[in-house]
């Protein structure tokens, strides 16, 4: 995930596992439920793996946070993540990332590859 080198602004506190606004109505629940059986959700069905990892911010490299990666492989050299802050029922998505292997970075612009990050070990 790409991260400014600039300092955050402050953010209002919330709590990390409600996001603002009204809690959902029994209406919404029903229609939810109605959606999830007739909808396949194919592409979210293809995430094969789940990758915990730790995220570091540029402009302050004391912070961390936990990301969970559920990944799909598109092919060999290229995976496409869907990120969130946790692996349960309640996690936010956080992020896109995409992982390329050396060849395709290597192939990239310089202006390019200085927007990427090493997920080498």
């Amino acid at each position: 995930m790409a991260s400014s080198d600039k300092s955050p602004e402050p953010t209002v506190p919330y709590n990390r596992r409600q996001p603002p606004g009204d809690p959902m109505t029994m209406k919404q629940h029903i229609l939810d439920k109605g959606a999830a059986m007739m909808q396949s959700l194919k592409p979210i069905k293809k995430m094969n793996q789940h990758v915990c990892t730790f995220a570091l911010y540029n402009h302050d490299m004391s912070r961390q946070i936990e990301t969970h990666h559920y990944v799909v492989r598109l092919n060999q050299d290229f995976l496409q993540c869907a990120v969130y802050d946790t692996d349960d029922s309640n996690g936010r998505l956080i992020g896109v990332e995409y992982i390329v292997s050396d060849k395709i970075f290597e192939a990239l612009p310089p202006d390019e590859q200085k927007l990427w990050h090493s997920h080498a070990l």
